[in-house]
C-alpha cells in the first residue's frame, strides 16, 4: 500500500509530464503539420476527405469497365485530361509524364481542408478495376501508417539499373510501380514538385527517383505495397493470385495466395492485360453464383426500330453442305430488315454454284447491297474472310455477322445478338462429355491457342 508521499509524488509527477506531452504533442503537428506524425495523432485522427482522380484522355472500353467497378464500390471518381489530346507517348515504351502534369495540375489547385486530413487515391484508369470500397482501401492504408503509399511489382522498369539502388530489392515486388497510390495531399504536391516533367517523359521513372531519393523517402514517409494489401499489378504475378468463384460467397474474389492477401484494385499492367479481361468477366460483381453473368443483364440494349444498325451478312460455302435449299430459306427468314443489311456471299465449293447463283439472282435486289464470290474467282476462304470485314469497315456496316453453312440460325438469332451490347460474340460448341469445343478460352504469348483457367468450368456450363 502506498503511503501518503507517495501519492503526492506520484500526483506531482503526473502534473510536472502533463505539460511535457502537451509539448511533445506540439511539437509533432509543427514539425510534420500534421496529427498523424505521432502515435497518438494516427490513433485518434479525424475522419480524412478522400479524393479519387484517374487520368483518361479518351473514351473506350477499358475507362467504361473501370468506372463500372467504381460504380459498383459506390467510389466517385474524377476523370483527369477528358476530352484532351493526349501526349504522353503511346505507352507501348517509355513516357506517361502526361499523366504526372495532369495530376499537378488538379492537387496544386486544391485546397487542405482545415478540419480534417485530405488523402488523394490516383489510379491509371484502362487497365484499372476496383474490388473494393473506398472504406476498405483508405482503412488498409491508414493501419500501414505511412503517408503515401506507391503499388509495386517485382520488376525494376524502364530502368533496370536503378534496382540496386533501392532499399531492399530482395524482398517481394521490391519495385515501385506507378498505376496505383494513395497518400496525404501535403506530401503528395512535394512529391509532384520534386522535379520538372515532360510529357513524353516516363511517369513511372519520375516517381522512382523520388522514392530512390532518401531524404524524400524518409522525410515524407513513403513505402511500397510489397504484399499487395490494397494494389495488385497483374504482371509477373500470374502465378501468385487466384480467382476464387463458386464458394461460399456470392461474388467472385481475387486472393494472392502468396500474401494471403485480398487486393482492392487490380492492375493489368504491361503484358497482363489479356489476364484482366479475363478476371473482367467475373471480378467487381459482374457474376454472382446465384444468378450467373449479371454484366451480361447490365449490357442488355432494347433495339430502337427506328434505328437499327446496318449488318453485313457474310455467308460462307467452305464445304459441301446438305440441305442448301433449308440453309437459304433460313437465311431469308432473319427478322431482320433486308434494307438493314449487306448481302456478301462466299462459294468455295463448285457443286453449290448453281444453288447460289439461283438464291442471288432471285433475293440479292432485296438487301441494300449484295456481292458474291464464286468457287471460279481463285479467292481462297481466308482472303474471302478479309474481303468481308474489310467491306464492313468500308461501308456503312457497323457489325459483320458471318454463317457458315452448316450451320443454321433462328429468325431472331440476329436480333438477340445486337441486342446484348458486346461488340464480339462466337458460338460455343462442345461435346458432351468431352474436353472438345471450339475454343480455348486464352492465347498464348505468340498468339496461339492456350487454354483459360475456366476453360473446364465454361465446357461443363458450370459457369454462365
Amino acid at each position: 500500500m502506498l503511503g501518503p508521499r507517495c501519492v503526492f509524488f506520484i500526483q506531482a509527477l503526473l502534473i510536472i509530464l502533463q505539460p511535457i506531452a502537451a509539448i511533445f504533442e506540439n511539437n509533432c503537428v509543427n514539425k510534420n503539420n500534421q496529427e498523424q506524425c505521432c502515435m497518438k495523432g494516427e490513433n485518434n485522427k479525424r475522419e480524412p476527405d478522400v479524393k479519387v482522380l484517374t487520368v483518361a484522355t479518351e473514351k473506350n472500353h477499358g475507362l467504361e469497365r473501370f468506372l463500372r467497378s467504381a460504380r459498383v464500390y459506390n467510389i466517385n471518381v474524377e476523370v483527369l485530361g477528358e476530352g484532351k489530346k493526349w501526349e504522353g507517348g503511346d505507352m507501348k515504351h517509355e513516357g506517361g509524364g502526361h499523366k504526372v502534369n495532369l495530376l499537378k495540375e488538379k492537387l496544386t489547385s486544391m485546397k487542405i481542408p482545415e478540419d480534417r486530413d485530405q488523402i488523394i487515391l490516383f489510379t491509371d484508369s484502362y487497365d484499372v478495376m476496383f474490388l473494393g470500397s473506398l472504406d476498405e482501401i483508405v482503412k488498409k492504408f491508414l493501419e500501414m501508417s505511412v503517408r503515401v503509399l506507391f503499388s509495386a511489382e517485382p520488376f525494376c522498369w524502364p530502368d533496370s539499373s536503378l534496382a540496386s539502388q533501392y532499399p531492399d530489392s530482395q524482398q517481394l515486388n521490391p519495385f515501385l510501380n506507378s498505376g496505383g497510390f494513395i497518400g496525404y495531399l501535403p506530401e503528395l504536391l512535394k512529391i509532384l514538385n520534386f522535379d520538372i516533367v515532360g510529357n513524353k517523359d516516363d511517369d513511372q521513372l519520375f516517381y522512382t527517383r523520388v522514392y530512390l531519393d532518401e531524404d524524400y523517402r524518409e522525410s515524407l514517409r513513403i513505402s511500397l505495397d510489397h504484399k499487395s494489401v490494397i494494389f495488385q499489378n497483374l504482371h509477373g504475378a500470374l502465378s501468385d493470385v487466384q480467382l476464387v468463384a463458386n464458394s461460399t460467397e456470392e461474388w467472385p474474389y481475387l486472393v494472392n495466395v502468396v500474401t494471403k492477401q485480398r487486393p482492392l484494385i487490380v492492375h493489368g499492367n504491361g503484358p497482363a492485360k489479356l489476364t484482366l479481361n479475363n478476371l473482367s468477366n467475373y471480378l467487381a460483381k459482374s457474376w454472382s453464383v446465384s444468378d450467373g453473368c449479371v454484366l451480361c443483364d447490365e449490357k442488355r440494349i432494347v433495339l430502337d426500330e427506328d434505328k437499327l444498325p446496318k449488318v453485313m451478312l457474310s455467308v460462307f460455302i467452305e464445304v459441301a453442305t446438305p440441305f442448301m435449299e433449308e440453309f437459304f430459306q433460313s437465311i431469308l427468314a432473319i427478322d431482320y430488315p433486308k434494307q438493314k443489311i449487306h448481302l456478301f456471299i462466299r462459294n468455295g465449293v463448285e457443286y453449290h454454284e448453281t444453288e447460289v447463283e439461283n438464291f442471288y439472282n432471285a433475293h440479292s435486289s432485296e438487301y441494300f447491297t449484295a456481292k458474291r464470290i464464286k468457287s471460279t474467282d481463285l479467292v481462297g476462304e481466308a482472303e474471302a474472310r478479309n474481303i468481308a470485314k474489310d467491306r464492313c469497315i468500308g461501308s456503312d456496316c457497323e457489325y459483320l455477322f458471318c454463317l457458315d453453312s452448316h450451320a443454321r440460325v433462328e429468325p431472331d438469332t440476329l436480333r438477340y445478338l445486337l441486342s446484348t451490347g458486346y461488340d464480339v460474340i462466337a458460338p460455343l460448341l462442345v461435346r458432351s462429355g468431352q474436353a472438345w469445343s471450339n475454343f480455348w478460352g486464352a492465347i498464348n504469348s505468340v498468339g496461339f491457342y492456350s487454354r483459360s483457367a475456366d476453360y473446364m468450368d465454361i465446357v461443363n456450363r458450370s459457369i454462365e
